[in-house]
Formats: structure tokens, sequence, C-alpha cells
């Protein structure tokens, strides 16, 4: 007999937590975090209760609740090494900018990384009478999927996934074995992405578009996975200007460097960096304004970062432009944006006059790539859908019991299921 506890990230996007109890033991997928104004985090599970915590990667909505699991005891967790490294990264930066109490700080932080197991993919772990493997999902470097083996059952947690090869990941696969449950995200699932060749070169087509009018881009960039990205794009499209990169991304860049056997093509991700000039102060980036073309910047969503600093020196002028490659939150800068025209400059609410598109560059699979891999999984299993807006969930949920005759539900936060 195993129990799922699906304890966030049920009709939501954010607080990703899953437990897996088994007979003998209880594995935690995900513990995660869904930021505002004030962090709201999975359902409480005692630290004593759980024997092992797997992340499938480093966003803080999967994993920025598991530094609570460590204020005294000590615990395996179970992650890609890559996703060790940026889970430290981000939680730390977490702690640092958080204006919210946090019930944790960076001593518990150090504790769990003492705890650190780090796995390649198709390692077979054995905790206790759960065994598991992370397989490549195709999200960011080192994402993973988790298969398990509990108790004569199998199991599938997709994470966050991707099936598209991208510069810089490639895509996730279905897995050859049959599964008895497979959990499953759906955040794109009523949305298609655009032709990736497509969107690429319509991004870098207004771009040099802008370069050739003697005007200034800023790309607005998460700092872990889409700044690369847009780094190995321009870089295959050899634009021939400066480009340079600001924030948490140079960081990241390292971590990446370091474990190239994550990355799709590790020698081209190498020239891109190596091409690429970091910016390590205000002298730098006063400097940027003068001479590079690109400015990839975080944050992605407009949202603070030192994308702030470059739109108050190039919104306002019409010859620069202002390129979103990320979905925008409702509320937040980048969104306010794309809706008004209008983005706060020095404490005024101004008239943005650079040019302003925004491009679909996504890291999850979208509504024709959900299907198709819920398609190509074998025999008949139980599917859970999470990871998504409400009427997401619904759908993948729906679709999959009404085109593949599959017993498919969108629990709710607490439900809890045999498999």
């Amino acid at each position: 007999m195993v129990k799922l506890h699906f304890m966030g990230g049920t009709h939501e996007v954010g607080r990703n937590a899953i437990l897996v109890e088994s007979e003998q033991a209880r594995l935690l997928l995900d513990y995660g975090v869904k930021l505002g104004d004030t962090p709201e985090f999975p359902a409480h599970v005692r630290a004593t209760d759980v024997d092992g915590i797997v992340i499938a990667h480093a966003h803080l909505d999967h994993s920025g609740g598991v530094p609570l699991f460590y204020l005294s005891e000590e615990m395996p967790f179970f992650a890609t090494p890559v996703t060790t490294e940026l889970v430290r990264v981000l939680i730390r930066d977490f702690i640092k900018l958080s204006s919210y109490f946090l019930p944790f700080e960076y001593l518990e932080l150090e504790s769990m990384m003492r705890q650190r197991r780090d796995l390649a993919y198709d390692v077979d772990v054995k905790l206790k009478d759960v065994d598991f493997r992370l397989v490549n999902a195709g999200h960011i470097p080192g994402s993973a999927m988790v298969e398990l083996d509990v108790n004569g059952r199998r199991i599938l947690y997709t994470g966050d996934m991707n099936t598209v090869d991208t510069r810089l990941v490639r895509g996730a696969r279905a897995p050859r074995r049959r599964f008895d449950a497979v959990i499953v995200e759906s955040t794109y699932a009523a949305h298609d992405h655009p032709d990736r060749g497509t969107l690429e070169d319509a991004f870098v087509n207004e771009i040099r578009e802008i370069l050739g009018g003697d005007g200034r881009v800023l790309v607005p960039a998460f700092a872990v996975g889409r700044s690369q990205e847009m780094l190995s794009v321009i870089h295959a499209h050899r634009l021939g200007t400066s480009v340079v990169v600001d924030g948490m991304a140079r960081k990241v860049n390292e971590i990446f460097l370091d474990h190239p056997d994550f990355l799709n093509r590790p020698k081209t991700f190498m020239k891109a960096i190596s091409g690429t000039k970091e910016v390590r102060g205000w002298r730098d980036r006063r400097q940027a304004l003068r001479r590079a073309g690109v400015i990839v910047a975080p944050s992605g969503m407009l949202q603070g970062g030192t994308a702030m600093f470059y739109m108050e020196n190039l919104a306002l002028d019409e010859r620069n432009g202002v390129f979103l490659v990320s979905f925008q939150v409702p509320g937040t800068g980048g969104a306010r944006l794309l809706e008004t025209g209008r983005f706060p400059i020095k404490e005024r609410e101004e008239a943005v006059r650079a040019r302003v598109r925004h491009f679909d560059f996504s890291s999850h699979a979208g509504k024709s790539q959900l299907e198709a891999f819920l398609k190509g999984l074998r025999g008949k299993p139980d599917v859970y859908v999470i990871h998504g807006e409400p009427e997401n969930c619904d759908a993948l949920a729906r679709w999959a019991r009404d085109e593949l005759d599959l017993n498919a539900v969108a629990p709710n936060q607490d439900d809890e299921f045999e498999v």
C-alpha cells in the first residue's frame, strides 16, 4: 500500500509538495514556497515524520521551504549536483531579500547543505522500502523527474518539465516503464508555445533592427535558466555586438560551466559565456549603457533587480528596446508594461518610448507536449494533475479522462490517495 498526500501545488503554481508514504518510509517530493508579499508554504509535516526529501529542481516554488526541516533534524535530501548548488544560491538570496520573517535562516540552510546527497541521472537509490531514480526533465539544467518503485507500485513525478530541446537542455522523454500513478504538471495545459526556431528568428531580427538604429536592447531575464538560454541564442545568431550579463546570472553561469554533463551543448555554452562581458559593479553598469548592444539582467518580470537601473536609463529613448522573454505574472512590473506601456521611472509613472516586445520562451511543456507525453506513457496509470492555475489543472485531467480513458483527477490540498 502506497499513499500520496498532496500538501501544496494543487490548483496553483507554487509551493509544490507531495508526501509519498510506504509501509516503512515517508519520502517528500519537493517542499516549495509561493512568493508574494507574504511567502506561502505547503501544509505542515513534522521533520521527524520524514525520512528524506527529493528536490526536483532548484526554483523556489519547489525548493524554498526545505530548510524548515533542518532546524534540528538530520535527514538526507537528494538532487542533482546542479540543483543543489543552485538551491544554495537561490535560498540565500531569498533569505537576504525577504521583507517577511522567514521560519529559517542561513544556519538552517547550511545544516541542510551538510545533508546533501548528489545524484546523477539514472542512478538507483534505496531509502528503506522506497527505490527511486532521477531522470532528465528538460526544464532547466539539473531538473529531474522522479521514478519511484514503492511496495510493488511504480510512480512517476514529472516536476516541471519540457519535452522540447533548447539550446541549454535536452528535452524530457516519456519513460518506457509502465507506471501505476503519474503526477504531472499543468502550467501551460491550455496554451501552446510558438515554434522555437521561428521564435528565435523573430527575437534576433528585432534585436538587429534596434542595433541598426543605434539603439540598445534590455532583456530582463530570470537568473536561473532564462538568462543562459538568451545568451546562447544571441551567441548562435552571431549578432556582432557587445553583450553583457548582470546580477545573479553570473554565479549561475559558473555553476552550469562546472557541470557540463547537464547541458545540451556544453562547448557551445562555454563559448557563449566567454564572449559575454560580466557586470561586476556600478562602473561596469554605466559603461554598459554606453558600449553594450544587448544587456541581459534580472529580474525577468521587472520586479526589482538590476534591470530597474537599465530601465531608468533606456526606457524613455525610442531607439532602444525592452524585450521580455518569459511569462509575466499579473500585477508585476513587466505585466503592467505590456498592458499599459507605462513604467515607474525615478518614482514617476512614465510612458515608455522604447520598443516593448514579449517573446514566449518557455521552459515548460505546452498543451500539445503535455498531451503527447501522457499519450506516450505505457499502460493505464492513474493521473494526478498539479502545478497549474485551477482551470489548467482541471482541463488536463478532463482531457486525460475523455481522450485517454484514464482515471485522472486534479487534487486539492491535503487530498490523499492510495496507489
